[in-house]
């Protein structure tokens, strides 16, 4: 069977509607499960089939699989919008490894795998939070069949009212570090999310900051888009180690529940089943049902209890400018974000403050002592970090409606505008309008991976039955669920992301025999070492992880200007740009203590002889940018759609048409008169005295209004009339220039001005910067778009 032309213009047509949706689908219009019913339709089976031309021959799902954006982009090409080739191009940049690398295809930049020894495994991770998305993504670049079990969908009732959260519906806003933003820039942040969203996260500064239902949205399009099988419904119970009786390779016989809308979708029936996975991996956040039912593995969390430690979090309204103007804000604009301490009124001790602008709300931080809040009359009965995001129990309203009191007094203290006409008296809708954490209690697992497994050629009929330790298939723990995040420090993104990447790394390596552990691969070794060798990595990235043991580049998120990256690239391009410092899988190029043995390689004159994979990778890439004549295409041709082969030239097409004979021409139209040069200097010299005067009068104009306007008394500073000596008077105006005269409180609030105004400065020059980008954008498109 043939696919005509016009038949694939009607299913681009189609596909390019709901692609367009798909990618500026954004929260609070958009929950997760509409994002995952809309790649349903996207993603149909009419799309799965589709075949697309490699390197290595047609696609094929199970013997030479491609991801699900390259089939789309074979259908839709740049769907008729400016921002969709840089979103294709965003992903064929993304580095695969192991049987994700394709040799021979574009994508790879002629640059070789970085590991091309991973043994793809069947991956399971529970929890669709960020920390399990961007594990799961990570892991697809592997090379790794990658399922998600998400069971949290949101359920409102008749009235609109939220009975149950969806896993979505959180939209408190962490800390975003400089490597993180740089993580979610790569992952089509700027384009999967609207300016507005993207501004605290790409254009702030220190007080850079990403809704959890923003992050989650933006990874799962990634996440979706790479293959990933997000099963959303799906409801984690137990997993128990089952052994092949032919090679003893154990796995996980997972056991889980689904939800009447999944077992519909899926085809199954009511209660429980089981399925089995090579890998286990929990990111099921604090309350971790994976760790709670391994605790043979796991062991009991140790818990540590600190000076009472509080956090009340708030969500607060949007407040329309003219609404701004009556609360007090007389330029109509919200404050710039803030993060201070804060002396609250009758309050014995200083409040951290952390204030945060968000696109459709806006979020704020205070950490007052437990005495502060039992002052203001609250009894503390809902200080669970856990049950502050569950519905709020009707016997506690009294109890909130206190709390709400009291974060609206600190916000009126501190400048926060809070329009308690309306909805919930200026807060969100519940329950992530106000709530309170206890962080006194600190606990964190003993370990977060484990494995013990036989060699891949291990045979019973061969070998006899397997005689070592226990064998184990391998189950990890990330992000909240291996330590419970002190997330007013901004540090359970860090843990997480650094986390997600030591468990690629680890499964990445299971069967790798020229694993070291360092930074060249051995020649050969024994199953036993190369076995010892991995687990004894284990507990060094878990103490890395937990204490943030990032190299200075890592925290800072840039290379250094005298680093080895930039040392290379200069050597290599004149004036050469900085590229973003990116996590790797590698974890000697993300932590100090592995980072050392890197250093090794490029240390004194070896600096320039090997060159970092970082600059190989950088120049590949924009050689390719660069000569767009000789660059490689790196789309994939479409080959068939549903088993229809794609008809390329129609016979329509090779038809010649008979030359015709010459017809007579068409008159031409009369030529208009000329001018007279005379007359020519005459309107010129009229429409330049005309010029003159105008602006002599509009000089006039100014010079007048000037002379008229009110002299500024705020900066007219009278000298005193008391008798004073010269020295007297020269002395105050030097306190008053060294700020001797302030006091401890008054020093305080001069430094919070002047970083805010070193931070607006920045801001400004952020967005002239992008004002000019889009300027040249709108000039390209004008004079480079194809006239019908």
């Amino acid at each position: 069977m043939t696919l005509p032309l016009k038949d694939l213009e009607e299913l681009a047509r189609t596909k390019t509607v709901l692609l367009k949706d798909f990618f500026q689908a954004e929260p609070p219009s958009t929950k997760g499960e509409d994002l995952v019913e809309l790649w349903r339709q996207i993603y149909d089976e009419e799309v799965k089939s589709t075949v697309v031309k490699t390197a290595q021959g047609p696609s094929d799902d199970l013997s030479n699989p491609v991801f699900p954006y390259e089939k789309l982009q074979a259908i839709v090409g740049d769907g008729g919008h400016w921002k969709w080739p840089r979103i294709w191009r965003r992903f064929d940049e993304l580095e695969r490894r192991g049987t994700a690398f394709r040799p021979g295809d574009a994508v790879n930049f002629d640059l070789p795998n970085s590991n091309p020894n991973i043994t793809s495994q069947k991956v399971l991770v529970v929890g669709g939070g960020p920390v399990g998305l961007r594990l799961a993504i990570e892991l697809k670049l592997g090379g790794h069949q990658v399922t998600v079990f998400e069971k949290r969908r949101e359920h409102r009732n008749a009235q609109g009212e939220l009975q149950q959260l969806g896993f979505t519906n959180r939209i408190n806003r962490p800390h975003v570090f400089n490597f993180l933003r740089n993580d979610l820039d790569r992952l089509n942040g700027r384009d999967f999310m609207s300016s507005k969203m993207c501004y605290p996260v790409f254009t702030q500064g220190d007080t850079s900051s990403i809704g959890i239902d923003e992050l989650q949205l933006l990874l799962l399009k990634n996440a979706l888009l790479l293959g990933v099988d997000f099963q959303l419904g799906m409801s984690y119970e137990d997993a128990n180690i089952v052994l092949d009786p032919k090679n003893q390779k154990p796995q996980w016989r997972v056991k889980f529940s689904c939800d009447d809308l999944a077992a519909e979708h899926y085809g199954l029936s009511p209660g429980t089943h089981e399925s089995n996975f090579d890998v286990l991996m929990g990111c099921d956040g604090a309350r971790s049902r994976v760790r709670e039912s391994q605790k043979g593995i796991f062991g009991e969390v140790d818990k540590r209890n600190f000076k009472k430690m509080i956090g009340v979090v708030a969500n607060i309204q949007k407040v329309s400018r003219q609404r701004l103007k009556e609360l007090g804000f007389p330029s109509g604009q919200e404050p710039t974000d803030m993060k201070r301490a804060h002396l609250a009124s009758g309050a014995g001790s200083m409040t951290g403050l952390n204030y945060y602008k968000a696109s459709y709300h806006n979020y704020v931080i205070f950490t007052p002592s437990k005495e502060d809040l039992q002052q203001a009359g609250f009894g503390g009965s809902i200080y669970s970090f856990h049950a502050g995001r569950d519905k709020v129990n009707p016997n506690k309203v009294e109890e909130k409606a206190k709390l709400k009191h009291w974060v609206l007094e600190r916000c009126k203290e501190v400048g926060i505008p809070v329009d308690e006409s309306l909805s919930n008296g200026g807060f969100v809708e519940e329950p992530n309008d106000v709530m309170a954490f206890d962080f006194s209690e600190i606990w964190k697992c003993k370990k977060n991976f484990a494995f013990n497994l036989p060699p891949l050629t291990y045979d019973v009929q061969e070998h006899g039955p397997w005689t070592g330790l226990s064998l184990v298939p391998p189950i990890g723990l990330v992000g909240d669920a291996v330590t419970e995040p002190f997330w007013i420090a901004g540090v359970g993104l860090q843990r997480g992301w650094n986390g997600v990447m030591d468990a690629c790394y680890l499964i990445d390596n299971l069967y790798n025999m020229s694993f070291s552990g360092g930074v060249d691969p051995l020649e050969t070794t024994s199953w036993n070492d190369h076995i010892q060798k991995l687990q004894s990595v284990i507990p060094k990235l878990y103490d890395c992880s937990h204490d943030g043991r990032m190299t200075r580049e890592g925290l800072q998120g840039e290379h250094a200007d005298q680093g080895v990256v930039m040392m290379q690239l200069n050597k290599q391009m004149k004036d050469a740009e900085k590229p973003q410092w990116q996590l790797r899988v590698d974890p000697c190029y993300r932590y100090e203590q592995f980072a050392k043995q890197l250093e090794e390689k490029y240390r004194g004159a070896r600096m320039l002889e090997n060159m970092h994979p970082v600059v190989r990778r950088t120049l590949a890439v924009r050689k390719s940018d660069g000569d767009r004549s000789e660059a490689p295409d790196l789309h994939q041709k479409l080959l068939s759609v549903d088993g229809r082969q794609l008809v390329v030239a129609p016979a329509a097409y090779d038809h010649v048409p008979v030359a015709q004979p010459a017809q007579p021409s068409q008159p031409q139209p009369p030529q208009l008169p000329l001018i007279p040069e005379p007359e020519v200097a005459k309107r010129a010299s009229s429409k330049s005295e005309n010029l003159q005067a105008m602006l002599s009068k509009q000089i006039d104009e100014h010079v007048q209004r000037t002379r008229s306007a009110a002299f500024d008394d705020e900066r007219w500073v009278a000298i005193d009339a008391s008798p004073k000596g010269f020295a007297e008077l020269a002395e105050k105006q030097w306190d008053v220039m060294t700020e001797k005269h302030l006091n401890p409180a008054q020093k305080a609030e001069l430094l919070h001005v002047r970083n805010m105004i070193k931070s607006l400065k920045q801001q400004i020059a952020s967005l002239n910067s992008s004002l000019e980008g889009f300027q040249r954008a709108e000039r390209e498109l004008l004079t480079n778009a194809q006239v019908n």
